[in-house]
């Protein structure tokens, strides 16, 4: 495959094709306890409106349609993910096309892209929104760079359909968005296009893409905010001056984690002709260099303006995956051949084509290894039917305190609405009655004891004072490839009308 891939670039396209099949097949094979992400969007996808809580809607939208059309299931929610992640690196590859001659440094550059632990690991198991918004990066950057190259109508209106979608991805992708602008502006062609007419356009086309999620967010800035800046701050210090050193110092330590697994595989691969002539540059290094300073400088100036000290490899990732595009360029203005290389460099990806769904499947089926259980491994599935089948009826709600319940007992249960207080915006319409009761859970503490305050609360407001202190049941579920005696709790109340 090495050979072929040398020979005839363009196979990576089947290539990735086949591995996100296969990361499909993986998940269905792995236990169906959900991570966090993948519940929210099996909670969410029983609403479809203009916003849901800190990330704009777009991955919530396009879940919420698949699961209308093919019902609610873990298949409905893996395909989403695999075919997002197959887009991310098919329109990764066009885009290094697009400024790279050699199209073996094309496919060199996007399977690189397996070298980023946060994008081959973290967003196969976690990410939803991130992933979103790396496609529409790419999609964004090639009509801009399309633009540069040979303007037109269409690639005006394609620019702003691209940037229209990044921002309903996440919130984030503004800086990019502004970063590109000083790009643009700074290359030799980059005043012409952006002052030509035809750029109202695009601005005019993104604007009415956003403009119904932006209303939303204009009446809600406080949930869409409110949770973000809150993990922004975490553990900040009390020192003025050592809370706007603590900032861009984890704005540096996290640059350094996400390049350097890269860093290290260029570095053995190409040895000293990485480094060989890297001054020389072109008008496509320049824009990248540009690009990431700007984003760089702006990321800075928001960490330091509202005091961030909290960072997360995720909210960075999205400016950082574009580094293989960037090294590539330099080894190919350096005359390097990617032929002489890429062979030797091909073995690194397809080996981890193969490692990482074994590390998948071997993390769920092996936990003792790992010291602790994942989220993969909690017994929802024997949860629910021990509970229903106890009663002898199916729920009319399913109330949690927390959505990574509330997401997983709705993929067991996708008839029956599922509410998490959590989102207390998010209100299902639900029947309640004697053969259809409401069935509360959440998961207890060591040393709990009764109603998690927020349920009782809603109980007492929501059904009347006589419900706030329902009858509290037990059941201690083995875990899914769990040791024997290792049990997942859950506490539960069956709430009927009196």
């Amino acid at each position: 495959m090495h050979r072929l891939l040398v020979r005839r670039p363009d196979t990576i396209i089947l290539l990735l094709a086949g591995y996100f099949a296969l990361e499909f097949l993986v998940r269905l094979a792995m236990p169906h306890g959900m991570r966090y992400d993948e519940s929210q969007q099996a909670l969410f996808s029983q609403w479809l409106t203009l916003g849901y809580d800190s990330q704009p809607p777009l991955y919530n939208w396009v879940q919420a349609l698949v699961v209308s059309i093919f019902g609610l299931s873990l298949a409905a929610i893996s395909i989403v993910k695999n075919i997002v992640l197959f887009l991310v690196f098919f329109s990764y590859y066009k885009l290094a096309k697009l400024v790279l001659s050699d199209k073996v440094f094309a496919a060199i550059a996007t399977l690189s892209l397996l070298t980023i632990p946060q994008l081959f690991w973290e967003a196969q198991r976690d990410l939803t929104h991130t992933v979103a918004q790396l496609l529409t990066i790419n999609l964004f950057l090639y009509s801009a760079i399309r633009t540069l190259k040979a303007p037109s109508t269409g690639s005006y209106i394609f620019t702003g359909i691209a940037l229209g979608l990044g921002m309903l991805s996440k919130y984030n992708f503004a800086l990019l968005a502004a970063a590109a602008v000083i790009a643009v502006l700074m290359h030799p062609l980059g005043r012409a296009r952006i002052f030509d007419k035809r750029f109202l356009l695009t601005l005019l086309i993104s604007l009415l893409i956003f403009l119904p999620h932006g209303l939303w967010l204009i009446h809600n800035l406080d949930l869409a905010s409110g949770r973000t800046l809150g993990i922004m701050e975490e553990d900040a210090p009390q020192s003025v001056f050592a809370k706007l050193l603590k900032g861009p110092l984890e704005f540096v330590k996290l640059v350094v984690v996400i390049c350097a697994p890269t860093l290290v595989v260029y570095a053995l691969v190409f040895g000293k002709n990485l480094f060989k002539n890297l001054g020389r540059s072109n008008e496509w290094t320049r824009f990248f260099e540009l690009l990431f300073a700007a984003i760089a400088v702006l990321v800075l100036i928001l960490i330091v303006g509202i005091g961030m000290t909290a960072l997360r490899d995720r909210w960075l990732l999205p400016f950082l995956f574009l580094l293989p595009i960037y090294l590539c360029l330099k080894m190919e203005l350096a005359g390097i051949k990617a032929a002489d290389f890429g062979k030797r460099f091909f073995y690194i990806p397809l080996a981890m084509m193969l490692i990482i769904p074994a590390l998948l499947l071997t993390r769920v089926i092996f936990p003792a290894l790992f010291g602790s259980y994942d989220h993969y491994n909690t017994p929802y599935p024997a949860f629910v039917s021990q509970a229903v089948a106890t009663e002898g009826k199916k729920p009319g709600l399913v109330l949690t305190d927390n959505w990574l319940p509330a997401g997983n007992l709705h993929l067991q249960l996708p008839d029956v609405p599922a509410m998490s207080l959590f989102f207390g915006n998010l209100k299902a319409d639900y029947e309640w009655s004697a053969d259809k009761p409401i069935l509360v859970v959440w998961r207890p503490g060591k040393n709990d004891a009764g109603v998690p305050a927020p349920l009782a609360n809603w109980l007492h407001d929501t059904l009347g004072t006589q419900y706030a202190t329902p009858d509290i049941k037990i059941a201690n579920v083995p875990y899914i490839h769990g040791k024997d005696g290792d049990r997942a709790a859950f506490a539960y109340s069956w709430i009927y009308p009196k």
